[in-house]
């Protein structure tokens, strides 16, 4: 990359199509874990955090937040909530890793838990489909000031889907400041946040929080509205 290229704002967006499967209970999701198209098991995984009623959740996936929701299981819920998808170094990993999950709680429970009629997880599998804004941004201070009016996709485009395209699993911020020479523990900080169980909203504000700690001057960041 040309450090003195300008970093280019990329949008994304999700085309999505319905499996026509749904889970009412712990063995359809289990089974539904081991079976469904790996683009099924991203999207409730990962790119859920790009549907718009995210924000409202606590959980950062969708396995959680049915278990919980739904099922009325709390503990599994928790246990899912807690498992990085972005850890792993395959999907096949990350599969087997949720069906051992399940399985375990299925095999501690006397019945299996059910949902209430209308509560049913709806499989989805979904695609990125990432799009060039025009916009670009030639200076480290250029990008920092944009950074409260960033669309939250971009976000999830240039930090999520970059830990999986980049060659090191990081985010196109920190490596488009590292090529400008910028600060190595700014680098390190941006390239340290837990983005998995963020919002995407709550993102944006450890991003600004980290740029307003390493600035030499505070108050010129001082004016940055956080969405």
């Amino acid at each position: 990359m040309d450090s003195n290229e300008p970093f280019a704002l990329i949008d994304c967006t999700l085309a999505r199509c319905a499996l026509g499967r749904t889970c009412t209970n712990l063995r359809e999701l289990l089974d539904a874990v081991r079976t469904v198209p790996d683009a099924a098991l991203e999207h409730h995984m990962m790119r859920c955090a790009l549907d718009d009623h995210f924000e409202l959740y606590e959980f950062p996936n969708d396995l959680a937040r049915w278990c919980w929701d739904a099922l009325g299981d709390e503990e599994l819920g928790e246990q899912l909530g807690l498992i990085d998808p972005y850890q792993y170094p395959s999907l096949a990993s990350l599969r087997t890793t949720l069906a051992n999950v399940i399985e375990e709680r299925l095999w501690g429970l006397e019945r299996v838990s059910w949902c209430q009629p209308g509560l049913e997880l709806h499989l989805i599998e979904s695609s990125v489909i990432a799009y060039d804004t025009g916009e670009r941004f030639p200076t480290p201070t250029a990008l920092v000031e944009s950074m409260p009016r960033l669309p939250p996709r971009a976000l999830f485009y240039h930090v999520h889907e970059a830990r999986r395209r980049t060659a090191g699993r990081t985010d196109d911020f920190s490596d488009w400041l590292a090529e400008r020479g910028a600060d190595a523990s700014l680098v390190a900080k941006l390239r340290a946040i837990d983005f998995y169980f963020l919002s995407l909203n709550q993102l944006r504000r450890e991003i600004i929080e980290i740029f307003r700690q390493a600035s030499p001057d505070p108050e010129a960041l001082a004016k940055l509205t956080i969405a």
